[in-house]
């Protein structure tokens, strides 16, 4: 909107972007604030490590101990073999090597009681081990404390490495900005850092080269692929005035881009934080296991009370507290949970909170908005009728004149005809917008209304009682000084995969599918029934919209809203889920919606779905066979079958089956969804 558009209705604000304030839908108790709780890796290690040091600083402070501790255990297993006599030696050795070995567990101990005893509410791996460590030291079983120490520090570092592979597929998205670019300035070309880019600045891209910021090219053909934002894998044709984007790669030919946005105020900058932050929330199942932790370790204390009471071993009792370490219970939410967000983002799904997977899960009616949507959104004059005097490229003039102020789908495809006809567009003066009604404006000294026919009604204009001529095409009111002027009628092409798409939700359980549209009966109607969808509202304004979501919801339905997150805010903001179609380039759709699809593709709404129930099934796989593997361990240990040092193989054993048991989800694809 231009500014000197004056906003009858405050649903669009300064800056194009739709206030979110009245978004306080309740998404199985969430709201848009973000845990700063940590990044997910941090936190993965805390779970089965501590607060231990992530860097290769503390990486090889550890391995050094790791490495000195071991080779004083060595000594003192040689010293017992050779020399007998000198046990009292061997045994210091020992003691020397399990008190180096356990130095960082004691430190990460007493750290993790400082920071998360108030909590209450984490589990506190390294105070288990360290309870082991004592009672070993105890007994006088310096060797076997040691290697218990030695074999749980290697396996959580390897468990870090692990996570790593997984973070790894969102960090290479967060890398993609960190490249150099070719900056003309008169005759001379430079080679700078990206982000050392200004607004207007003159950037030369060639074959090869991955895209620096985004921008409008001003010379050259190509062709970009956009997969890395996108998740699409067939490159897009881009030419002179083609907008670009930053992190992706350039094809073929040489392109010279001016320099629109930089850094963080990109499409890949706005990408990038949100999928950090996403990083940093927790799901409700996560949240539920930890408001469970504070009894788990007193349970533990008592069955190894038990154990050593009924007999006498004090190994047995080790063996119960070192194999109930429950890092496969803390890391079975959260290892799906970022390779879930992986996989999303691979595909061009942009997850705002690892909540919404487990949110999805309840879905059961989806809503539909029609224009951009199960639509292409790509309208185009089809006709024109003419009333009251006027010719058909006056008409158009006059109603681009109005609409060049709106960013709405109709008033783009009205533009376009006119600059098509070669029209002069005048340009508009006190130009008024009431949203999802139409436009008020004067031009050339005449007072115009563009919009839908109640709009012209409201102000006081008459139509005709047939409603015009072309009854199955989106029609556009334009009323000069009080009287209907004409009516523009514009075509829609309905998206090749609408069809495939609903009958893959009834497929997978959704039991209601709706669309709720601002169009014409005839036009619902037809797209209806091409598509498959018995349930639509049409001559929907955005706050009708909004009540009948409202009301599925008071019906005790979980409803997702898809719209393109421009027209469609009220909706998108009363759903359990929202979801905003085409945000690659489009501010308000990465602002407005939980869920932001990059490409227009909606097949990656069912994409998402399977996604969000395959994520839940393997947490749920995760938490059963963690609980069944620390049961069965725990019986065996107390038994005798199960020693110490074997009782920290098996430990690590669960944890990496957890983990690699979410990696899965990183090679998730999705169900393919037929096209027409």
């Amino acid at each position: 909107m231009s500014t000197n558009a004056v906003a009858l209705q405050p649903e669009i604000g300064v800056h194009g972007q739709h206030d979110h304030s009245h978004h306080n839908h309740d998404h199985h108790g969430h709201d848009h604030d973000h845990d700063h709780d940590g990044e997910h890796l941090r936190k993965l290690g805390e779970c089965c490590g501590g607060a231990h040091d992530h860097s290769e600083h503390g990486l090889k402070w550890r391995l050094t101990l790791v490495f000195i501790g071991g080779v004083c255990l060595l000594l003192s297993v040689i010293l017992r073999w050779l020399r007998p006599t000198q046990a009292d030696v061997a045994s210091a050795w020992a003691m020397a090597g399990a008190i180096i070995t356990a130095l960082p567990i004691f430190r990460d101990a007493l750290l993790g009681f400082q920071s998360k005893a108030l909590a209450n509410t984490e589990f506190y791996m390294n105070q288990f081990i360290t309870l082991a460590v004592i009672a070993c030291f105890v007994t006088q079983q310096y060797v076997t404390g040691g290697l218990v120490a030695i074999i749980l520090l290697l396996g959580h570092i390897l468990e870090d490495r692990s996570m790593l592979g997984t973070n790894e597929a969102i960090n290479s998205l967060l890398h993609l900005s960190r490249v150099s670019a070719r900056r003309v300035r008169g005759e001379v070309e430079e080679e700078v850092d990206a982000e050392s880019l200004g607004e207007g600045d003159l950037v030369r891209v060639r074959p090869g080269d991955t895209l620096p910021a985004d921008g409008k090219v001003l010379s050259g053909f190509s062709t970009i692929n956009q997969a890395s934002i996108t998740g699409e894998s067939i490159p897009v044709e881009v030419g002179t005035g083609t907008k670009v984007f930053a992190g992706t790669s350039n094809l073929t030919g040489l392109l010279e881009i001016e320099v629109t946005s930089t850094g963080q105020q990109t499409v890949l900058g706005r990408v990038k934080d949100i999928v950090e932050e996403a990083q940093q929330t927790r799901a409700p199942i996560v949240r539920l296991t930890e408001e469970y932790a504070r009894y788990y370790m007193p349970l533990i204390l008592l069955i190894a009370g038990f154990v050593l009471f009924f007999t006498g071993s004090v190994q047995r009792a080790i063996s119960v507290i070192v194999v109930s370490i429950p890092c496969t219970f803390v890391l079975a939410g959260p290892s799906a949970m970022v390779a879930a967000l992986a996989a999303a983002s691979r595909m061009g799904i942009l997850v705002k909170s690892v909540r919404f997977f487990e949110a999805a899960n309840d879905i059961d009616t989806v809503v539909f908005d029609k224009t951009g949507t199960l639509t292409t959104g790509e309208l185009k004059v089809a006709s024109v009728e003419v009333r009251d005097g006027l010719n058909e490229n006056d008409l158009l003039a006059v109603a681009a004149a109005v609409e060049q102020h709106s960013t709405h789908p109709i008033a783009r495809a009205v533009v376009n005809a006119a600059q098509n006809r070669h029209l002069e567009i005048t340009e508009a003066s006190e130009v008024q917008e009431k949203h999802g009604h139409g436009l008020l404006a004067r031009v050339g000294g005449r007072d115009v209304v563009v919009g839908r026919a109640i709009w012209l009604q409201e102000q006081a204009i008459t139509l005709p009682k047939n409603g015009g001529s072309q009854n199955d095409l989106s029609a556009l009111h334009i009323g000069v000084n009080g009287k209907l002027a004409g009516i523009i009628y514009l075509s829609d092409t309905i998206r090749p995969e609408a069809s495939g798409v609903i009958a893959n939700l009834r497929e997978e359980g959704v039991d209601q599918l709706s669309m709720l549209t601002g169009d014409r009966q005839a036009v619902a109607e037809r797209l209806a029934q091409e598509i498959g969808l018995t349930d639509f509202q049409a001559d929907c304004l955005p706050e009708q919209k909004q009540e009948a979501v409202v009301r599925l919801k008071a019906e005790g339905r979980k409803v997702m809203v898809v719209g393109d997150g421009v027209n469609d805010a009220p909706a998108l903001a009363a759903g359990d889920l929202s979801v905003a179609m085409g945000a690659l380039g489009s501010d308000v759709a990465i602002q407005t919606a939980d869920i932001a699809l990059m490409a227009s593709d909606l097949s990656r709404v069912p994409h998402f779905l399977g996604l969000a129930d395959k994520t839940l099934r393997i947490i749920n796989q995760n938490m059963l066979c963690g609980f069944l593997f620390i049961g069965a361990a725990i019986v065996l240990s107390g038994v005798g079958l199960i020693p110490p040092i074997a009782a920290a193989f098996i430990h690590e054993l669960g944890a990496f089956f957890v983990i690699f048991n979410s990696a899965r989800l990183l090679r998730f694809e999705g169900k393919a969804i037929a096209h027409a």
